[in-house]
This record gives structure tokens, C-alpha cells and sequence, in this order.
């Protein structure tokens, strides 16, 4: 008999990247974030629970265009890399704000109509909740007994990020994930999740 040869297809791209001089960024945004949620207290409800989503139109507001040239820039760096066709630009389709106080997490959910999507951690105290990534259809099949304790990369059913304060995490539309609940026992608005999040798309 031949060797058995196996091919790996189907990659779930991920991408992350430090935000330089993110500090004073997020200074910036927490700023301008919270007095946005106190202009519009009710905001809108999508996979938040507890937690405030702001509208979608951040893109546009005139306090928030600094950070969207910082995505931008990012964005076009993965576009090189998955070597998209270079006549058609990467563009913010929209983006908003999230304010997650304790006990507030977002369901499980993807983004329709996107190619890919991103979070970005303006404050995140500590064990405010991680992001999680994987398919729920993993959850109706027989999981393998493995010889090792950790799986090889290729079999994990998820994956989990932890929010780090200026990174930025890229991931295609379609991949499902959600956010764990904010259990810091950080008090006040500095137990506060902010984060932002975006969709791009090709044009």
C-alpha cells in the first residue's frame, strides 16, 4: 500500500497587531467613547447583552477619523498578504463602539455581508473576557481522543484571545465567535470593556 497523504485546506486566517503609542490613543478614545454613550444612553442591541453598542456610523464621526486612518493602514497590510487584486481598495464598511460593564457579554454570532472584521481593545481590565472563535456546527460531531493533551492547531475546535489594551484582531467575516462575560472585579468605568469594532470590504 502507498502513504497515506494528507492535505490541510480551509484556513482561518487571524491576524493581531500592536497599535503604536496606543496609550495615548486610548486615552483619546475612552474620552470621546463615553461621552458618546452618555449622549445616546440606549445605543443598539446586536449580540451585546448588558453591555452598550453604540450606532454603526463611527467611521464618519468627525473624533473618531485619527483611528480610522490607523485600520485603514492595517487592513491594506492584509490585503498584501492574502494578495487581493491591487486595483480594488480595502474600505471600512462600518464601525462602532462597545462599552461592557460587569457581568455584559456578546453572543454568539458572524458578521453577513463583510469580508473581514476586527476588534480593537481600548480598556480592558483584568478578567473582563476573552474573545472567542470557532464553529458551533464542531459541537454535533464526535470529538477524537488524542494522544497528547493539546490537539494538533489544526483540530482545535476554538481559539481565545485575550483583550490586550492597544491590539487589534482581524478575522474573516464568516468565522463565528463571541465575547466572554466582563467578571473584573475592577469597580467604576475603569471595569469597563471598550473595545471597537469594523467591517471592510473590497471596492
Amino acid at each position: 500500500m502507498s502513504d497515506v497523504i494528507r492535505e490541510l485546506f480551509f484556513p482561518t486566517p487571524i491576524y493581531f497587531c500592536d497599535v503604536d503609542n496606543s496609550k495615548e490613543i486610548n486615552n483619546k478614545l475612552i474620552k470621546n467613547i463615553l461621552k458618546w454613550k452618555e449622549e445616546d444612553e440606549n445605543g443598539i442591541v446586536r449580540s451585546n447583552n448588558l453591555g452598550w453598542h453604540s450606532p454603526i456610523d463611527m467611521k464618519i464621526r468627525e473624533e473618531f477619523q485619527f483611528f480610522v486612518e490607523i485600520i485603514y493602514n492595517i487592513q491594506n497590510k492584509i490585503a498584501i498578504a492574502e494578495e487581493y487584486k491591487s486595483s480594488l481598495e480595502m474600505v471600512l464598511d462600518n464601525m462602532w463602539a462597545n462599552v461592557s460593564q460587569k457581568y455584559a457579554y456578546n453572543s454568539y454570532h458572524i458578521h453577513p455581508n463583510s469580508l473581514w472584521s476586527g476588534v480593537y481593545y481600548v480598556q480592558s481590565p483584568p478578567n473582563c473576557g476573552n474573545i472567542k472563535f470557532g464553529s458551533r456546527e464542531t459541537q454535533c460531531f464526535k470529538k477524537p481522543i488524542y494522544e497528547k493533551d493539546v490537539p494538533p492547531e489544526h483540530q482545535w475546535p476554538e481559539v481565545q484571545y485575550q483583550p490586550i489594551e492597544g491590539r487589534v484582531i482581524l478575522f474573516p467575516s464568516w468565522l463565528g465567535h463571541e465575547v466572554e462575560q466582563n467578571l473584573t472585579d475592577v469597580e467604576g468605568s475603569d471595569g469597563y470593556r471598550i473595545s471597537i469594532s469594523f467591517n471592510t470590504i473590497q471596492q
